[in-house]
């Protein structure tokens, strides 16, 4: 049978040529015979080679190295660590930090659950110690691809010494966290970043003046339009883009005890909403940046398509609208 295989195109922008590694296109499809009659499904983005679309995304599922193994193993085509920074110790994750949405709250089985409220945090564990894992997983897995997450302060030489110290770990890309909507916006950290064009353009230049593998940037929902964010970051060198991140919300008051949830002592925030009542949100989004893309890009950035992945026909949907690779993240 005939399947959907991926050739890289060869166009590139004056500013990536300046720092081209071989292979850094995108993928574009084209038909293939599968052998021994099965689907072939690897593809090639931005010149990395996946034995298949399907990837781990940053958060629960990269937090050290015991589960990114397990997603080798267990055949993803690409894992993408969880966020890390140069100074874990201004991280703090509290608990409970998850709350739930339930399709009947009152059912006599509660219901099934159809939305994940978080107000995690990035990585808490010390840089060193993550780094110290991703090599480890590049000597054990030297031909799958894993991306390493980070987000900074505003700050040009913190960003600049996380992309040096991230890369020597043997990282294969980096995807930049301009789009968490609880993280640390004080700091001019994750959304504060994706939600302001201005502040993007800039960070986006320091982060691709001293990357030397592929950059994906990592989109906020939380924006009138999306397409504004994501052609900044591609303008300003980014080889490609995810979308989307988590969505602001505030789950819920429990009538009971009159506190919000999830409740630390007494007190919540509002955090990122995720899991399948955010798929159809997700799927507009993505496909207003895979519209704008094909418009007026054509040096060969990517898609990777995020929110609500449960099932293979999910993903199928992310991919018929453009998505080179789709994330999965709880």
């Amino acid at each position: 049978m005939e399947s959907l295989t991926l050739r890289a195109s060869t166009a590139a922008s004056p500013l990536q040529r300046r720092r081209l590694l071989p292979g850094r296109q995108r993928a574009t499809y084209v038909r293939a015979t599968a052998s021994a009659g099965e689907p072939d499904l690897s593809v090639r983005v931005n010149g990395l080679q996946m034995p298949n679309p399907f990837v781990i995304g940053s958060g629960p599922p990269g937090t050290n190295y015991t589960v990114m193994k397990r997603a080798f193993d267990e055949g993803w085509g690409a894992v993408i660590a969880k966020t890390v920074s140069l100074d874990a110790e201004k991280v703090i994750n509290v608990t409970p930090r998850y709350a739930k949405l339930r399709a009947e709250p009152n059912g006599a089985a509660m219901g099934r659950i159809i939305g994940w409220q978080n107000i995690e945090l990035i990585s808490d564990r010390p840089l060193e110690t993550m780094l110290n894992e991703f090599k480890q997983l590049k000597k054990e897995y030297p031909d799958r691809i894993l991306i390493g997450s980070i987000m900074e302060e505003y700050n040009k030489a913190a960003w600049h010494e996380l992309i040096e110290r991230v890369e020597e770990s043997g990282v294969d890309a980096l995807e930049i966290n301009f789009s968490c909507p609880h993280g640390m916006p004080e700091r001019k950290m994750g959304a504060a970043v994706g939600q302001d064009c201005d502040l993007l353009e800039e960070v986006c230049g320091w982060i691709n003046e001293k990357a030397t593998v592929p950059v994906w940037a990592k989109m906020t929902p939380n924006i009138t339009d999306i397409t504004q964010p994501a052609r900044i970051s591609l303008k300003s060198g980014c080889e490609g883009v995810s979308a989307i991140n988590t969505i602001m919300s505030v789950m819920g008051i429990n009538l009971k005890t009159l506190r919000p949830e999830p409740c630390v002592e007494g007190y919540s925030t509002p955090g990122g909403y995720s899991a399948r009542a955010v798929h159809p949100i997700a799927l507009a989004k993505v496909m207003q940046i895979a519209r704008m893309m094909k418009e007026e890009f054509a040096d060969g950035q990517s898609l990777s398509a995020i929110g609500g992945v449960e099932t293979g026909n999910d993903a199928a949907e992310f991919i018929l609208l453009g998505a080179d690779t789709v994330q999965v993240n709880y």
